[in-house]
């Protein structure tokens, strides 16, 4: 069997249980590791500089298992001051795909539905109020929990990674979808991200 991976950014190293196997490529940002044998893998991804991606995998017999929609996250994103009104940011709870709905049927839990197969699946719970919530790609939604803003991303096989992305005193954020950076809105500061997707 083998396992496929498709990373952002490029040249991300990856890991089978413990041991270095290979970098993503250059051009195309992927890795197929073939000739497995069939079990369960336990997954690191890692670039300097960026929080880790792990997961255990299983692989089975004359099959690929992938993980296509691998992104890796800066470790101290930078925010600059700006002086512009908050931005107009359409808040959907849906993702671009329409495939998936963020739903937070309380203050404290994310679920996900699949509307199209009528299926809904807990994705995870906090013990402090979860604020707004977007989605950040159609397999990531980025979203504040107190003063952490965090990514959590809608892959449910094994563990779920989600990242502390940064922390601000009482956050609000705005996720603009179109120049794919992040507002935060703390103590009258409207702070503006880098570009957190490579």
């Amino acid at each position: 069997g083998g396992l496929y991976f498709k990373v952002l950014p490029d040249g991300a190293d990856v890991y089978l249980n413990g041991k270095f196997k290979d970098k993503t490529a250059f051009f195309g940002n992927s890795l197929l590791i073939d000739n497995l044998l069939p079990k369960t893998y336990e997954i690191e991804i890692k670039k300097e500089g960026y929080y880790a991606w792990q997961k255990n995998l299983e692989v089975k017999e004359a099959q690929v298992t992938e993980a296509k929609n691998i992104v890796l996250f800066p470790e101290k994103p930078i925010f600059t001051i700006i002086n512009d009104p908050t931005p107009e940011i359409e808040e959907s709870a849906t993702s671009s795909d329409k495939k998936r709905v963020a739903e937070r049927p309380n203050d404290y839990e994310v679920w996900v539905s699949f509307p199209e197969e009528k299926e809904k699946i807990f994705l995870t719970r906090f013990s402090e109020k979860i604020g707004n919530i977007f989605w950040l790609t159609d397999d990531y939604l980025i979203f504040n929990v107190g003063n952490k803003i965090k990514v959590a991303e809608i892959d449910w096989r094994d563990k779920l990674n989600v990242v502390d992305l940064v922390e601000f005193n009482n956050p609000e954020i705005f996720w603009s979808q179109k120049d794919r950076k992040l507002y935060v809105l703390s103590q009258g500061n409207l702070y503006l991200s880098e570009n957190l997707l490579p």
